[in-house]
């Protein structure tokens, strides 16, 4: 592993560590699949997120990776997305009948 002078591992070996796990994906452990979340979520600059993305030899699993997990909304984005609406709704339905 290269070491910048600063101690910390060179951003280039984490890229190509990240690179690795995403072409055997989907047949990743837990912890891989782990690591990636993480890099995705709050490791990576969007410069490296798109070079990844771009690359032939992951696009597939890049893909696959992103539907499953980068694009889906969770339950609580969910929940907060139908209160809006209701409020709205509800706001509109004042308006209207008032």
């Amino acid at each position: 592993m290269k070491i910048q002078n600063d101690g910390e591992p060179a951003v280039a070996d984490r890229f190509d560590q990240i690179e690795a796990i995403l072409q055997r994906y989907p047949d990743i452990d837990d912890g891989e699949l782990a690591d990636l979340k993480r890099w995705f979520g709050k490791e990576a600059s969007s410069f490296e997120v798109a070079s990844l993305a771009s690359k032939d030899s992951v696009n597939p699993q890049y893909g696959e990776f992103r539907k499953a997990h980068v694009d889906r909304l969770t339950a609580l984005e969910i929940a907060a997305a139908a209160a809006v609406a209701i409020v709205l709704l509800a706001g509109f339905a004042a308006v209207a009948f008032a």
